[in-house]
């Protein structure tokens, strides 16, 4: 019980380090848009890239630690939720590249907040001392 218990502190740290990355990226366009190394047309792509980002990763915790962690078992609902929701998110993936709503390079680095933040939270962990 104690292991699935600091397990689920990490994945809240990871969420968090995700929303951080989220942030930092946008915060990051925003200011490079202000001193003219950017334009402000990544700023919208960017925006919805990283909420895709953030909800998708927020989607799988729920799907996992109820999978996982709470039912004990896995059973047919965990594999059809997974399915739809990895299905869902191409399709919203696809639909936001082909629609030429938002700058495709902005949507990306948005996107990109989901890796950052894995690897932020990697770097954190690294650094501190074993139990």
């Amino acid at each position: 019980m104690e292991n699935e218990r600091s397990g689920e502190v990490s994945i809240r740290s990871l969420e968090r380090r995700i929303f951080f990355s989220a942030a930092a990226i946008l915060a990051g366009i925003a200011v490079a848009a202000a001193v003219g190394a950017a334009s402000f047309r990544l700023l919208p792509g960017a925006a919805c890239g990283a909420a895709i980002a953030c909800g998708n990763f927020f989607l799988v915790r729920k799907i996992l630690e109820k999978a996982f962690l709470r039912e004990g078992a896995v059973n047919k609902r965990f594999v059809v939720q997974y399915a739809l929701k990895f299905l869902g998110l191409i399709g919203l993936v696809y639909l936001v590249v082909r629609s030429g709503w938002f700058d495709v390079l902005g949507f990306l680095i948005g996107l990109s907040s989901l890796f950052l933040g894995v690897l932020l939270e990697a770097l954190v962990k690294s650094f501190q001392p074993a139990d």
